[in-house]
């Protein structure tokens, strides 16, 4: 198989076995978040976000090669793809819409051949689409998961589960909220509350969502990619 041998031999130069690695170590830790520490939501969304650009980077490749299709022309010669009217070098890139739209290009013009292999489906549901602009929306550079700190001050302050939060509220929704409430709290030598933070995974929990079920979605593109144009199958 084409996927024991060394990455650089590969016929998407390892791309997606790169990817399908990065997806299975973000399932693993998604399964046992504990061994991750207190923020393993932020490696398991990396893993699961970086696995979605190496599989949208493997089929790009793949379908360039397979249909001999010309990347843009660059001064190093590498593979390039058009980034609004500018070329890039496809390793460059980290934002995901310009990949996913180059993909869709792709598949778009080759629609004749590729529906007729069987037990085939290409169409990208507009649940896919907005999934990608989701996550691109958050993180557009494959920075955000990454650090504590990016060029985006505000959204930065995000993406923590503890935030800071009114005392008086939290006890009110300790008495009669719809969930347990789980409080860090600083007092002074009076015993007095004088700072609060309240810890919410919900929208953490949504997003990690999003990223796996597009993760699953690529993966499955990929692997039907693979096994039809290049295994031929």
């Amino acid at each position: 198989m084409d996927m024991m041998l060394p990455l650089y031999l590969q016929y998407d130069s390892g791309f997606g076995a790169v990817a399908d690695s990065f997806k299975s170590s973000a399932d693993a830790l998604e399964s046992n978040p504990s061994a991750g520490g207190l923020q393993s939501h932020l490696p398991i969304s990396f893993l699961y976000r970086h696995s979605i650009e190496l599989y949208l980077k493997s089929c790009i490749v793949i379908f360039h090669r397979r249909f001999n299709i010309a990347y843009q022309q660059t001064d190093s010669g590498e593979a390039a793809i058009l980034v609004g009217t500018k070329p890039k070098l496809l390793k460059d890139i980290h934002a995901l819409m310009p990949l996913y739209t180059h993909l869709k290009s792709l598949i778009d013009i080759n629609i004749d051949f590729l529906i007729t292999l069987e037990k085939t489906d290409w169409i990208l549901s507009p649940e896919l689409n907005a999934r990608v602009k989701l996550i691109d929306g958050t993180d557009s550079s494959s920075t955000f998961f990454r650090y504590p700190v990016t060029k985006d001050k505000p959204k930065d302050k995000q993406k923590s589960t503890v935030q800071p939060a009114d005392w008086e509220n939290m006890v009110a929704n300790m008495n009669n909220g719809p969930k347990p409430v789980k409080a860090f709290v600083f007092v002074n030598a009076d015993d007095n509350i004088v700072q609060a933070f309240s810890h919410d995974d919900e929208k953490v929990k949504t997003l990690i969502n999003a990223l796996r079920e597009t993760a699953e979605d690529f993966c499955g593109l990929h692997m039907m990619t693979a096994w039809k144009l290049v295994e031929q199958r």
